[in-house]
């Protein structure tokens, strides 16, 4: 993401007027900002020569959830291990959680789902001892998922996510 996009972003939140903990907060879920969100994963910033985190990976930056729920299950909790080992390493990372529902139920459920789901990871990167302004939270519930043809619960089982996106400050 661009510099002066990421300031954009952070510009137009502040101005609504409702206020969350820095570092915490929930970004506007258009499918233009969630696209400008996701930096291509596999390239470092001009400069700096690190690469981010299991770019190449996506199963090393993505937590599954149950139908309906925001738990953390074993499988989760260990990819969290991984990734908050990787934040508290290099304090210029940024993940941004994408939170992602099937597409069974209402736009408005499958927000509240995905909501739940990136505060849950959330609340568990910072029980790792992530710093609170390290983490950025962005539910998307089943705006991507609503659009993709999916009839097997296999297929939806791999819409229940959060992603981990990293970014570079």
């Amino acid at each position: 993401m661009s510099g002066s996009l990421a300031i954009a972003l952070l510009l137009a939140a502040c101005a609504t007027g409702e206020k969350r903990p820095a570092g915490d907060e929930v970004t506007p879920a258009s499918p233009t900002q969630a696209k400008a969100l996701r930096p291509p994963l596999s390239t470092a910033k001009a400069g700096t020569g690190k690469a981010m985190p299991f770019a190449d990976d996506p199963a090393e930056r993505t937590v599954y959830f149950a139908s309906g729920d925001a738990a953390i299950d074993s499988q989760g909790d260990a990819v969290l291990r991984q990734n908050a080992q990787k934040l508290k390493e290099d304090s210029q990372l940024v993940v941004v959680l994408v939170g992602h529902t099937d597409n069974l139920g209402s736009a408005a459920y499958n927000l509240a789902v995905a909501d739940k789901r990136t505060d849950a990871v959330s609340e568990r990167l910072r029980s790792l001892g992530v710093p609170r302004n390290q983490i950025r939270r962005l539910p998307l519930g089943s705006e991507e998922s609503s659009k993709q043809k999916c009839d097997s619960e296999s297929c939806r089982r791999s819409m229940r996510r959060v992603e981990l996106v990293y970014e570079r400050r």
